[in-house]
């Protein structure tokens, strides 16, 4: 019987309204009782659809454009990159950039509607210093253009499937990392590199992963699986090398089946095993897997913006949680506080206590191994803590560690607009009180946003603890 209804569903024609967009840049709207996706469909704009797939567990479908209805909306445009559409990527890129942040805008105000206080409205988001270009780190998979004579490739899966397509001529990453990919395929194809292939196991060469930086030096990262000859990885590694704005090629050695594209830091081939990049003003070193935000300017920005809404200065205590290389820990310290940095993973805090010490901040900053639980054990009240956690935001523990710190600010960043709003509610329950919400774009084409949000302490009753 499920089958049958799946089957009539998938034939059923609705007209539909997008109000708003999902994270793929399909438009979203409401007809037959159905939240129905719909790709190329921009808010305001109406079509006939046909629906291709529902929800067994709610009333959600997606389908396909069969005829627009009305006209099309002035938001939008032309997408910039010639594989819009096939590669998966940056699926906002057909609304005009101003467009694109007042959606932005919109989800996060969904996502909190309810955990803010009467009064306080999100904030416009700040805009990126580039719309494109402003990625410093691509990622991309290995395969083979049937269509070129069976040469490697790389680019990214297609929407919903593992087909490789070419993402040549990319506009979103850095003009130096689309040019150092096709010299990377081509002196993979010429060391005899074979693309790995998930179905049969043949080939070597999973991914090529580059980063670049400010001052146009890159790091690219071989990921091939463990069975790679050395002969055959030197010679490509070297070819790619002979750019001198190369500092280093890696190899990195990956045999899982999970997916995932970097596993360890692997070892330098020829140069370096890492980059320089200045995180908030400090020389930070980015290897093949340390974690930086893909838009150094406006993460800069950002974290410019976090320690002044934490309103530190010379001699006040604070402490960053979850943070990663240091980017607000530095922004913070600059300011003139003593922070402690709290992150779980031993080489990040490894990495940016040495960072520190380059910079001259030893004596202001202390990192440490662990997660929230270290704030109960920290000496003294806090002017502010600040937190940074992962899209999947604060556990349950995290939370009531946050909640019990004895400090007078808290500064919240967030990549996950929705588990943003479920720990705000359970902040405010706790005394805490927003009074500031303001997104940052780090990711323009895409629906990611970025949002910081500071609240401070309710008075407490009289007899109470602060």
């Amino acid at each position: 019987m499920a089958r049958k209804r799946d089957r009539s569903v998938a034939t059923a024609r609705l007209v539909v309204r997008a109000d708003h967009l999902d994270d793929a840049g399909a438009g979203v709207g409401v007809a037959g009782g159905l939240t129905v996706h719909a790709a190329d469909l921009l808010p305001g704009e109406a079509a006939e659809v046909e629906v291709t797939h529902q929800s067994p567990h709610r009333a959600e479908a997606w389908a396909r454009i069969v005829a627009r209805r009305g006209e099309l909306s002035g938001d939008r445009t032309p997408p910039a990159c010639p594989g819009w559409g096939r590669c998966g990527g940056c699926g906002w890129q057909h609304l005009a950039y101003p467009a694109q942040l007042a959606e932005k805008r919109q989800r996060v105000a969904r996502a909190l509607a309810g955990a803010l206080p009467p009064g306080v409205e999100v904030a416009p988001v700040v805009p990126s210093p580039a719309a494109l270009g402003y990625r410093a780190k691509g990622k991309y998979v290995a395969g083979r253009d049937r269509g070129a004579g069976g040469r490697i490739l790389l680019g990214a899966y297609a929407p919903r499937s593992h087909d490789v397509i070419d993402t040549a001529g990319c506009r979103v990453v850095a003009p130096l990392i689309d040019e150092l990919r096709g010299q990377a395929r081509d002196a993979a194809h010429a060391a005899g590199l074979e693309p790995y292939d998930e179905r049969t196991g043949a080939g070597v060469l999973r991914y090529v992963v580059i980063r670049a930086t400010r001052d146009r030096r890159a790091l690219v990262v071989l990921v091939v699986r463990s069975s790679a000859a050395d002969a055959r990885v030197r010679t490509a590694a070297r070819a790619i090398a002979a750019d001198p704005r190369v500092a280093g090629v890696v190899r990195l050695d990956n045999d899982r089946s999970d997916g995932a594209i970097v596993d360890g830091d692997g070892h330098a081939v020829v140069g370096a095993d890492h980059v320089v990049e200045r995180v908030a003003g400090v020389e930070v070193a980015l290897g093949a897997g340390e974690f930086a935000q893909v838009n150094p300017d406006q993460a800069d920005a950002m974290y410019a913006r976090v320690a002044a809404l934490a309103a530190v200065g010379p001699g006040d205590l604070a402490a960053d949680v979850y943070a990663g290389l240091g980017g607000i820990t530095f922004a913070l310290a600059a300011a003139g506080a003593h922070v402690t940095a709290i992150e779980h993973d031993a080489s990040a805090v490894a990495a940016l206590a040495a960072a520190a010490a380059r910079a001259g901040l030893a004596a202001r900053v202390d990192a440490r191994a662990g997660d929230a639980a270290i704030l109960a054990a920290l000496a003294g009240p806090l002017t502010a803590v600040v937190v940074n956690p992962p899209r999947k935001g604060l556990s349950a523990e995290a939370r009531a560690a946050v909640a019990a710190a004895p400090a007078a600010r808290l500064v919240y960043v967030s990549c996950g607009p929705e588990s943003l709003g479920r720990d705000l509610a359970a902040l405010a329950a706790a005394g805490w009180t927003v009074d500031t919400v303001e997104p940052f774009d780090l990711m323009p084409g895409t629906s990611q946003v970025e949002t910081v949000v500071r609240a401070v302490r309710k008075v407490a009753p009289a007899g109470g603890a602060p």
